[in-house]
């Protein structure tokens, strides 16, 4: 083989593998279009840092970066990537924090399935939290609070029984606090202070015995 047929050859395996790595990693597609449309609802654009080429699970959404407490990077996302070789990437964490985001919870957020950690808190969000915020079953940390939602406390919010946080406070709910909180055996901390609700707290609170704060 010649000199010129070797850097060639050379050359061809080296794009071969920046192709293959570029694609060894990519975000379920249906995380990404329910992340799209979230963010296009709200106002929001994807950061750079992490949205490398139009994939939202790249750059500071899946190294070390640490996004709580970071102003540059918000809003911000967190991805963890399973399946080897060809890793699918799931959002696992998506943070809206003070952005001055405008409108109603977006429906398409019960397709982000692998949240663990929310944070929507201190917006102008509006309207009702939905009741498929129980759909979230992986869900530790959650804050929708200083925003301006109204009705009731929707009752699947039982269904998350890993949620170790919750924040509601601040914000204008109506009603009391539904029963089925007491399901949330993991909860340390429940946030509802100046959140409109009315009526005695519920006695299934009594079983959460790991709450640290309320």
């Amino acid at each position: 083989m010649g000199r010129r047929s070797r850097l060639l050859h050379g050359a061809a395996l080296s794009l071969l593998l920046l192709a293959a790595a570029a694609h060894a990693q990519q975000t379920d597609p249906g995380d990404a279009a329910a992340l799209n449309a979230v963010f296009a609802k709200l106002g929001q654009k994807a950061l750079p840092s992490w949205n490398i080429s139009g994939d939202p699970c790249t750059g500071a959404a899946t190294d070390n970066t640490n996004i709580d407490n970071n102003p540059p990077f918000n809003p911000a996302i967190k991805c963890e990537c399973t399946g080897g070789n060809a890793s699918v990437c799931r959002v696992t964490r998506l943070k809206i924090y003070a952005l001055d985001a405008v409108g109603s919870i977006p429906e398409e957020l019960r397709n982000l399935t692998a949240l663990t950690n929310l944070d929507l808190s201190q917006n102008y969000l509006t309207g009702p939290l939905p009741s498929f915020i129980g759909e979230l079953t992986r869900m530790q940390y959650m804050s929708f609070g200083i925003n301006a939602l109204s009705g009731p406390l929707p009752k699947e919010l039982g269904n998350l029984t890993d949620l170790v946080s919750l924040s509601v406070s601040s914000n204008n709910f109506s009603g009391s606090l539904p029963s089925e909180l007491g399901n949330l055996a993991k909860l340390e901390q429940l946030y509802i202070d100046s959140a409109g609700f009315s009526g005695p707290l519920p006695s299934t609170l009594s079983k959460l015995t790991k709450m640290k704060t309320l």
